[in-house]
């Protein structure tokens, strides 16, 4: 019988080995369809199981499923409009890796254009279903790595989160970041969340690569952004990080490119805290508040 945990570990190492010759290009197709497979399967096992990982025998309560979205969506859209220019409800926003559509939902009831992409069939095919009854949505399978059906300059806001953190790879991440930054318009704002408790710049599976604020300045230094946040939210013992990027306006000539994770200083707010309180469905995010991680954000 085939042993799924020593595969996944020569493949990661033959990941690993493969991108320190600098074939990066022809191995990412390979990397692709690996985590293409892994989602589209863990959607056929269970629609909603994956997320947020269920305790045994715990399936989601659909109203709690529902509720912990929205909740989510609320800290996002608090941030949208401290630093955006565009009212929400006259807004387009595209999510990557929209999964299931947990957040397309309560993000289509509060912008007027919503599209989401995702690399998985079957999520899309399970969020077509869990967001029907809403007409601003749109669908989009994407290649796994970037927005290249979608125009330069497009969208008012975009957003990532719970993503991110299952990327194994730091090129990925980095590219998505890119394309975020392409398809938005002028003044447009980018927030994206990831764990920042990792420790492997490589991932496997399910647990993505570590992303740390070294990393970010190196490989974002060719295009143009301005930081409006990097924040932790105090009471989160998984140790969330939340960035939100705006894209510069058409008029801004400024010579400073980018700046620099490294130096903006980090902020409290709350992301995670209050989501999973009265939920009664056990997920494994119940749990894993229950020990602080180390934060990784600032490692070499």
């Amino acid at each position: 019988m085939l042993n799924k945990r020593k595969l996944a570990t020569q493949l990661r190492d033959l990941w690993g080995s493969l991108r320190q010759k600098n074939v990066y290009g022809d191995i990412s197709h390979i990397q692709i369809k690996q985590m293409r497979d892994l989602w589209n399967s863990l959607s056929r096992k269970s629609v909603f199981g994956f997320i947020s990982h269920l305790q045994p025998g715990q399936e989601w309560n659909q109203a709690e499923f529902h509720l912990t979205g929205i909740r989510f969506v609320n800290r996002m859209c608090d941030r949208f409009s401290d630093y955006g220019k565009v009212e929400l409800s006259q807004a387009s926003v595209l999510e990557i890796g929209c999964g299931v559509g947990r957040f397309l939902k309560p993000l289509a009831c509060r912008f007027k254009k919503v599209h989401g992409v995702d690399i998985s069939e079957e999520m899309l095919h399970n969020a077509a279903k869990y967001c029907e009854c809403l007409p601003n949505i749109t669908l989009q399978l994407n290649d796994g790595r970037t927005l290249k059906n979608i125009s330069n300059n497009s969208f008012d806001y975009c957003v990532s989160a719970g993503v991110f953190q299952h990327i194994t790879d730091i090129d990925v991440i980095i590219s998505y970041i890119k394309e975020a930054l392409r398809i938005l318009k002028p003044g447009g704002l980018f927030l994206f969340q990831f764990e920042g408790n990792r420790t492997e710049r490589i991932g496997s599976q399910q647990v993505g690569a570590r992303i740390t604020a070294a990393d970010l300045d190196r490989r974002l230094g060719d295009v143009r952004f301005k930081i409006r946040e990097i924040s932790i939210d105090p009471s989160d013992a998984v140790r969330c990080v939340v960035i939100v990027l705006q894209k510069p306006e058409e008029h801004d000539n400024s010579n400073e490119h980018t700046d620099s994770f490294l130096k903006y200083p980090m902020t409290e707010r709350q992301w995670i805290s209050g989501v999973y309180d009265d939920i009664t469905t056990k997920t494994n995010m119940h749990e894993r508040q229950k020990t602080p991680l180390r934060l990784t954000f600032y490692d070499n």
